[in-house]
């Protein structure tokens, strides 16, 4: 149900059930970490999230909106593309999603009255959905959750109301289901989520009101449900959702108001649990979902109160769980399924770009992905460049204009990163800098002249710019920047001394001001690390202003600062969010920093020499290379980083235009 066959994890898809939202991440295959990669929007409150067996197709139950949204997934980027004809009417209240183990099925539970499951046949080319003759069919009060067997033979209901699951054998041609004998079959009290295991002997089932879960041995040949002895087995308080790695060894319990995860081995033979040492272990608050990746290394647990996603490293001995860390998610954060494929996700660095004021031109070059050596692909006449930024999927790029108060607006093109200009949209007075989200659908520019940050909608298919108008900020703002999932908006203005936050609206993306916090004197910048949990500011008189992101509020809380060399102007942070750089304009250095993940604090690594005027410090996508623009040397510093320790190690210069300020470089996913 949470994830698909192949071995190795690449993405997992969060849904955000106060947002009407689908967040998705890229994995880490090898240290389980996520990594935001934008977000869409679903329906009206989506519940549930499934993924076919193969990984191609996604379906989300909109609860309030009753029916159900069906996506491609592409199995390179990730990203997921409405099927035509979605989404697909189901009945009142629709729960929980889940496809059998053939991808020809998939079966809703409606939650409301008149209490029934919505069957549908799968189009296999297409992923839409239709429904299977004599579609819905009934089922007890408030059914909640919906499982299949591995041989896709069976099919079960938890109903939530009467405390009993609902059986039903699934005709292996039409999909149609018909009550097994002796069903239904007594739970505990509220039962919620039901799962059998990979063999198909044995299910367990959560008892919301009860704190326990219920062990059943599985008749293959007819369906039925046997009480195991030992059955119930005790939670935590008001468990909500319950798993097994795909071997089957090790069960998992979300206890939603203890605010952690039970962990259980399996007795292969009697299908028993038994909670292993240090069981329970902390989650974030609420913890709403779990699954485990398809490799069996990984858990995942989503925290419905505190919006976020803790990955626990699963020990394959033991069972133990080791907390590997947390990132943002959005409002609600609810189901998480995790996609497979045969090879682990890579990011490749593809291109860079310097925006050169006063020769009035921004510099493109191509990246070498082995070493970080750049390769000039010429320059593209713009006037007065005073930064630029791409949006997430490399295809266009935007340059903001100070002198002409506009934005230029380029395709990328995805072979050799040359820029060709597309048109031009207006902004306000004096603009410095801008800023993409996540999802591609926004932009933001701060006007460091009309004390404002004009917001604007992004065209997907040409890249074009609309005014969705401005918004007040502090004064002479500096830079901008949009936090990793999309939710919230940060200013750095130099001449008032402080940060301006803003709430973003997913449908919209108009901004709502959230007020401002103190900063430093002359704060020059403003980066979010990859988690979503802190924000760091540099301020131009010596040191780096650290603050902690309210993950429902999105307000900052200051947390420190840390010395940072004579004036430092920019933070550059690493994806895995552990090494920080900072470039000192009047040390001509780079500062070097390891960050703890825990705080957020930095600590001092030493220095290394740059150019002169190193502003500013840009990591790559992949976190091997960091880059510089040395604006008084004119030219670019290429370095690369130690993925152990984050020391830099000096590796070429590359000529650009004058007085480059801007860096931006882009990736692709593999």
């Amino acid at each position: 149900m949470s994830a698909s066959s192949a071995a190795a994890p690449r993405f997992a898809y969060v849904t955000n059930l106060s947002d009407d939202t689908l967040s998705i991440y890229t994995v880490n295959a090898g240290t389980g970490q996520l990594r935001g990669n934008g977000y869409i929007q679903t329906g009206s409150h989506p519940n549930s999230l499934c993924l076919d067996p193969s990984g191609k197709f996604a379906y989300v139950t909109n609860n309030v909106a009753n029916d159900v949204s069906a996506f491609v997934v592409d199995s390179i980027s990730g990203s997921l593309t409405p099927v035509s004809g979605s989404p697909f009417a189901t009945g009142s209240s629709p729960f929980t999603v889940v496809v059998e183990p053939s991808g020809t099925f998939a079966y809703v539970t409606n939650n409301q009255p008149p209490f029934n499951i919505s069957a549908y046949a799968i189009d296999r080319s297409t992923g839409a959905l239709s429904a299977v003759p004599g579609s819905p069919f009934a089922t007890g009060a408030s059914p909640d959750f919906v499982a299949v067997d591995p041989l896709g033979k069976f099919a079960y209901v938890t109903s939530f109301s009467s405390g009993t699951i609902w059986a039903y054998s699934i005709d292996a041609g039409s999909g149609a289901l018909a009550p097994i004998s002796g069903s239904p079959f007594a739970a505990g009290t509220e039962p919620e989520t039901i799962t059998l295991d990979p063999t198909g002997h044995f299910a367990y089932t959560i008892n919301q009101n009860s704190n326990t879960v219920s062990a059943f041995s599985v008749d293959p040949a007819t369906g039925v449900l046997t009480p195991l002895g030992g059955s119930p087995f005790p939670t935590g308080a008001s468990p909500f959702h319950f798993t097994l790695d795909p071997s089957g060894k090790f069960a998992f319990v979300a206890n939603g108001f203890s605010n952690n995860v039970s962990v259980y081995s399996v007795n292969a033979t009697t299908g028993a649990l038994a909670e292993v040492t240090g069981s329970p272990f902390a989650t974030g608050m609420e913890p709403a979902w779990l699954t485990v990746d398809p490799s069996g290394k990984f858990l995942y647990v989503s925290a419905e109160l505190s919006n976020d996603v803790t990955t626990y490293g699963i020990d394959g001995t033991s069972g133990v769980l080791t907390n590997l860390g947390t990132v943002r998610a959005r409002p609600g954060t609810r189901a998480i399924a995790v996609r497979g494929g045969a090879a682990a996700i890579t990011y490749t660095p593809k291109f860079a770009y310097a925006a050169n004021p006063v020769s009035n031109n921004v510099s493109m070059y191509m990246i070498d992905a082995k070493t970080g050596a750049l390769t000039s692909s010429g320059t593209v006449s713009t006037p007065d460049p005073r930064s630029m930024t791409a949006g997430p999927s490399g295809k266009y790029a935007y340059v903001v204009n100070e002198s002409s108060n506009s934005v230029s607006i380029y395709s990328i093109d995805p072979n050799t990163g040359i820029l060709t200009q597309q048109g031009t949209a207006p902004a306000g007075t004096l603009p410095v800098a801008a800023a993409v989200d996540p999802s591609g659908r926004f932009a933001y520019v701060a006007n460091q002249g009309s004390n404002n940050v004009s917001m604007y909608a992004i065209n997907a298919n040409t890249g074009a710019l609309t005014s969705a108008g401005t918004i007040a900020a502090g004064s002479g703002q500096f830079a901008i920047t949009v936090d990793p999932t999309g939710r919230f908006v940060y200013v750095a203005n130099q001449a008032s001394g402080d940060v301006s936050m803003y709430s973003i609206d997913a449908g919209t993306g108009v901004l709502t001001s959230l007020g401002k916090i103190a900063a430093g004197t002359d704060p020059v910048s403003v980066t979010v690390d990859s988690s979503g949990r802190f924000l760091y500011v540099a301020n131009q008189i010596n040191n780096i202003s650290r603050y902690t992101i309210d993950p429902t509020t999105g307000m900052l809380a200051s947390v420190g600062t840390t010395p940072a060399g004579t004036e430092p102007m920019s933070v550059g942070l690493d994806p895995s969010g552990k090494f920080a750089y900072v470039g000192d304009v009047v040390s001509n250095n780079i500062l070097m920093y390891t960050v703890d993940t825990i705080s957020g604090a930095l600590t001092s690594t030493g220095t290394i020499a740059a150019g002169m005027y190193p502003y500013p410090v840009v990591v790559d996508p992949s976190g091997k290379f960091a880059y510089v623009a040395n604006g008084n040397s004119n030219d670019l510093g290429i370095y690369t980083i130690d993925a152990t320790t984050g020391a830099l190690a000096p590796a070429g210069t590359i000529a650009a235009g004058s007085l480059p300020d801007s860096l931006t470089i882009t990736a692709i996913i593999q």
